[in-house]
């Protein structure tokens, strides 16, 4: 008993390896949204609704701001973010927070001797 051992290549390189022509199941760069709200934005209302609870609570002001301020920012990231990039919100903190000289296309030693001079 013998086995063939020969194999169409020809046929191969036509169609391609199958991978090659696969459907893919899901968008792995979607962003992350739960109610037409980014995920970030809907924690960062949650904190800010969470810290208002602790300071709040009890008084007269707990349900307009308790509440009512984590919607009102909710609202206002929500409209406020139209058009803008994805993790915006993140990106805006980061500038903000982060002390230093932030330089495009300077030279390395104009940028090391600015960040020297601010730190000094």
């Amino acid at each position: 008993m013998q086995l063939d051992h020969s194999f169409d290549y020809a046929s191969l390189r036509e169609a391609g390896p199958p991978l090659a022509r696969s459907t893919v199941q899901r968008n792995l760069d979607a962003k992350l949204k739960i109610g037409n709200i980014e995920a970030l934005d809907l924690l960062s209302a949650l904190i800010c609704g969470a810290v208002m609870n602790l300071f709040f609570s009890g008084t007269a002001l707990e349900v307009p701001l308790v509440v009512g301020g984590p919607m009102l920012s909710l609202a206002v990231l929500y409209f406020g973010k139209r058009g803008k990039p994805e993790k915006y919100l993140l990106h805006w903190l980061r500038f903000y927070l982060e002390p230093g000289f932030f330089a495009a296309g300077e030279e390395p030693s104009k940028v090391l001797a600015m960040r020297r001079k601010i730190y000094a």
